[in-house]
């Protein structure tokens, strides 16, 4: 198992790398060339590569133990914004414990595993890459490149309209997104409310999306 951190800022990612070293081998891709190559659009996800670098899973939500936030009690005495959060939150589908049993019957069976899927499964299951997507990456990409050579403020219209042709990509907002909304040295900022610059949040993208039922890709087990 590999760990691949989505983050233009490689110190973000680095305490959890730290943390997991020496056992577990992790990576960082700055600039999300993994969304174009194998599907991500959202963290966390994962595709199953089996030892003939073949394709065995595509790229779909891979939580395997639930989030923290699904337990918080949405209490009338939170402010509004928050309530809303977390009730979308607890809307998202839980599959952690299935998940986490599919890897583990994987690992036991290889590609007896009954989640163990044919080139053509595989194909199937995939998500479709229209050309916008594909104009989406090479902008975000483009993005980072101003980002790394000139600054922010030279990315954010790129970005900006890498968010519109792929407005399913969360990798390429919550990573312009953080930028933005998270103070030099804090932690980065899960509210994202960036509307002063993207005209949006968050909190406002996963309502118009349709809720947090729509947030990820459920896994089909």
């Amino acid at each position: 198992m590999v760990t691949v951190a989505l983050d233009l800022d490689a110190e973000k990612a680095r305490p959890w790398i730290e943390a997991a070293s020496p056992t577990h081998p992790s990576l960082i891709d700055s600039h999300h060339v993994i969304d174009e190559l194998l599907g991500i659009s959202n963290v966390p996800m994962a595709v199953w590569i089996d030892e003939d670098g073949v394709l065995v899973r595509p790229a779909e939500g891979a939580s395997i133990e639930p989030s923290q936030f699904r337990s918080m009690e949405v209490s009338d005495e939170l402010p509004e914004r928050m309530r809303v959060a977390l009730t979308e939150i607890k809307k998202m589908p839980d599959t952690a414990e299935e998940y986490r049993a599919a890897i583990a019957d994987w690992v036991a069976n290889g590609a007896n595993s009954a989640y163990s899927l044919t080139p053509d499964q595989v194909i199937a299951g995939s998500q479709p890459r229209p050309h916008e997507h594909s104009r989406a990456a090479a902008l975000f990409e483009l993005g980072c490149h101003l980002h790394d050579a000139v600054g922010k403020d030279a990315a954010v219209p790129f970005w900006k309209e890498a968010h519109a042709l792929h407005r399913e990509n969360w990798t390429y907002k919550r990573q312009a997104w953080t930028l933005e909304s998270t103070p030099e040295g804090e932690p980065s900022d899960l509210a994202q409310e960036v509307g002063d610059t993207y005209g949006t949040s968050w909190l406002d993208d996963v309502l118009a999306l349709g809720g947090g039922a729509n947030y990820t890709i459920t896994p089909d087990l």
